[in-house]
């Protein structure tokens, strides 16, 4: 018979791994008696004293949702955390991904959409280095008419926007951009501006490969207006919108260009030290693309 009320045995876990006795726990929200019952799976609780308890075992809602989904929980992250544990390296995909699938016969039965959204922005991971057609643009038509109809996204959704870029319509991009840089102004989670960040990079790629050098100019200055507080933690993805930054400059036959590129592999030189292979090969990739977009006239490097 299914557990009418799934969160107790977590929240058991949490309470005892940060020390805490049933009484301590219940403080005076609910009574000891109460919470053993919780815990159980007996009994269940309202939200508000729910996140009261969370507060007194001194857990966020992000930590127990983790803890919920690497137990099995049915909820929108278990994907990823069962993902992580068989996945280190990318040809393990290959072997782990006819048992990812079989998850979404189980679990979030209760949003078909969602589930087809996650394990698409593994099974469609080749979408970025193929052409776009009517069959590329079919298998993700109904992904395409949700985000047009949301004015907020989840970490999936930019997940997946990033993978199905290339073969969405200029309507959905400019939708998805407006939103987003509304989202990355609101935003006040270090985790959520890297996703937007990376989400809005993509956009930039997008409009300046087809030729929209003033649009994708746009959205990268506003990026950059949008000092936060948190900013230092995104050097890396500031880096990669950087890097589009360069090629769009180049590719609007922008002088610019070369003082930002000469900026930017100055940067990456020095960057060697922390992983000399990434940075090695990220080097030769910047370099390559420079000199082919570089119209100028002007010497590079």
């Amino acid at each position: 018979m299914e557990n009418l009320y799934p969160f107790g045995a977590t929240f058991k876990y949490l309470r005892e791994a940060r020390g805490l006795s049933l009484k301590e726990a219940a403080s005076d929200i609910v009574s000891p008696q109460f919470l053993s019952q919780f815990e159980k799976g007996d009994k269940g609780i309202s939200l508000e004293n729910f996140a009261k308890l969370l507060i007194v075992i001194g857990v966020e809602w992000n930590d127990f949702v983790l803890a919920y989904a690497n137990k099995g929980g049915d909820c929108l992250e278990l994907p990823a955390i069962e993902f992580g544990k068989h996945v280190v390296h990318e040809e393990d995909i290959l072997t782990y991904i006819e048992e990812y699938e079989k998850l979404f016969d189980v679990y979030l039965k209760d949003n078909s959409l969602q589930a087809e959204m996650i394990f698409k922005s593994i099974k469609l991971r080749h979408y970025p280095t193929i052409s776009k057609s009517p069959e590329t643009v079919a298998r993700i038509q109904n992904i395409i008419n949700h985000l047009m109809k949301s004015d907020v996204f989840n970490s999936i959704e930019l997940e997946i926007y990033r993978v199905i870029v290339n073969h969405s319509p200029m309507e959905l991009i400019d939708h998805m951009s407006k939103q987003l840089l509304l989202m990355y102004k609101e935003s006040a989670n270090t985790d959520t501006y890297i996703r937007i960040l990376n989400a809005l990079t993509f956009s930039v790629k997008y409009f300046s490969e087809l030729g929209y050098y003033q649009k994708a100019d746009d959205i990268i200055k506003k990026i950059k207006s949008l000092q936060t507080f948190e900013r230092g933690y995104l050097a890396i993805p500031l880096m990669f919108l950087e890097v589009e930054h360069v090629y769009n400059q180049f590719r609007w036959n922008k002088p610019e260009a070369i003082p930002l590129a000469k900026n930017l592999f100055n940067y990456l030189q020095s960057a060697k030290f922390i992983d000399q292979q990434y940075y090695s090969n990220f080097i030769n990739a910047f370099t390559y693309h420079c000199h082919a977009l570089n119209k100028t006239g002007i010497d590079l490097f």
